[in-house]
């Protein structure tokens, strides 16, 4: 099942010299550990940099995005298994 979303979520990261990497989110309620980071790529929309995670738990892909503009974190999509 694929599912386009846009909520805001909550994220503990960690960091490595000059990266960033999801380790945990909460969404809906529930708390997600980050297995794999499968992908990463940002794009420029104006002033603000968007970082794009392509992330997996145990059973399920996701799509996060990081704002620098005001250090938010969505949710965009949904692969559940």
């Amino acid at each position: 099942m694929h599912e386009q979303i846009d909520e805001k979520i909550e994220v503990i990261v960690k960091f490595k010299e000059s990266e960033i990497f999801p380790h945990f989110f909460r969404w809906s309620g529930r708390v997600y550990k980050v297995e794999r980071v499968n992908m990463v790529h940002k794009e420029r929309d104006g002033n603000d940099t968007i970082y794009y995670f392509s992330v997996s738990d145990k059973a399920n892909f996701f799509r996060l995005a990081f704002f620098t503009r005001d250090l938010s974190w969505r949710i965009q999509e949904v692969f559940c298994k």
